[in-house]
Formats: C-alpha cells, sequence, structure tokens
C-alpha cells in the first residue's frame, strides 16, 4: 500500500498544478470530463502495471530489482529535470489547430505535457471532449513509463488504478479551487516532488 500511494501521489502532481493553472486562468472543466480525464489515467496506470507484473514473471528475481531500481532512478532524476525538459518541449513543439489522433495529435500531447494551458487551443476558457481526452493523455504520459516500470515492484494493478482514479479527481479539484484563489501559483511547478517520490521508490527496491 506504501509503494501505491506514493506511485499515485508521484503521478497526480502535474495533474495537480495543471489544474492550478486552469482554476488561475479560470478554464472551466465539467464534474463529468474530470471524471473521464481521470478514468482515461488511471486506466493507462492500471495496463502499463500489468504490463510490467507480466514482464517480470519473465526474469530472474535478482535481474528484476536491479532493473525496477534503475529505471525508478532514471525516472526520478528525468523527473527532477522536468522543468528543463518541459521548456525545450514549449519552444520547439507548436501546437496545430486540427485536434486529430494523427502525428499532429501526438505533437499536441506533447505540447499540453509541456504546456497544459495549450489543451485549450481555442481560448475558449472551457475544455471540449476532444481537448479533455488530449489533456487526459498528457498527463498519462508518466502513468504509462512509470507504470511498466514500477511493475517489477509488484503493485497490484487493480488498487493502484482505483487510488490513482480517486486520487486524480481529488487533486483535479482541490487544483481547481487553490488555483482561482491564487492565480500566482499558475507558473508554479513540482516536478522536483514528484522525482524526490520517485527516488524513494527506486531506494525501497534495494
Amino acid at each position: 500500500m506504501r509503494n501505491i500511494f506514493i506511485l499515485v501521489l508521484a503521478l497526480s502532481t502535474d495533474t495537480f498544478v495543471a489544474s492550478i493553472a486552469y482554476g488561475a486562468n479560470r478554464v472551466g472543466i465539467s464534474w463529468i470530463k474530470i471524471i473521464a480525464a481521470n478514468v482515461i489515467c488511471s486506466g493507462c496506470l492500471g495496463a502499463a502495471l500489468l504490463f510490467g507484473n507480466v514482464i517480470d514473471n519473465f526474469v530472474p528475481e535478482a535481474f528484476a530489482k536491479g532493473a525496477g531500481f534503475s529505471c525508478l532512478f532514471f525516472l526520478g532524476v528525468m523527473k527532477l529535470l522536468d522543468y528543463t525538459i518541459k521548456k525545450y518541449i514549449n519552444r520547439h513543439v507548436h501546437i496545430h489547430k486540427d485536434l486529430t489522433f494523427s502525428v499532429s495529435g501526438l505533437s499536441i500531447i506533447i505540447n499540453i505535457y509541456g504546456n497544459p494551458m495549450a489543451a485549450d487551443w481555442d481560448e475558449s476558457k472551457t475544455l471540449s471532449w476532444k481537448e479533455s481526452v488530449m489533456f487526459s493523455f498528457a498527463m498519462s504520459i508518466d502513468s504509462l513509463v512509470a507504470g511498466a516500470l514500477s511493475g517489477f515492484l509488484m503493485i497490484n494493478p487493480g488498487f493502484a488504478a482505483l487510488a490513482a482514479l480517486l486520487v486524480g479527481i481529488a487533486v483535479m479539484y482541490a487544483g481547481l479551487f487553490l488555483g482561482k484563489r491564487l492565480a500566482a501559483l499558475k507558473g508554479w511547478d513540482l516536478s522536483w516532488l514528484s522525482g524526490v517520490l520517485f527516488l524513494f521508490l527506486a531506494f525501497s527496491k534495494l
């Protein structure tokens, strides 16, 4: 349970910060879209964890232990450098106006990962269903990577997905609430916290 809590908390930081930005900029997200977005994110995490658990069954225990530490340590370091990565994305990846699930759609998802406000591409101050789905996949990038790597921790995919769903919904509402009242936090970055939590998970494998 401890590992599930730490993993879900680490994966929720980007969603929390994005929600603060939406609240600060008065971007509206309906309750049904908040739930749908987190169903997608938690589903991606559960699927990735299941994949990681399956792979773990085919490798020696000693190798799985070392691989789990190495992968989570690398992911933690990458999250500590997340601000620099997102800054690079914002400079080199430009959003297109046609929200489609093609190569341009992948570009949009990457762009939203670097700048969550890009999800509201038409600046309507509300996320449409298509924009919400794009936002969900952008927020799921870490879940897909971390979930597959965390499979070596033998985390129950069902419990983790349920926890991610509940925590994700809670942090989105909390972020929107805080953003509306603390607009100055719209540029806040908590990637370092996610990185620290992933490093903690990595060292727990030793």
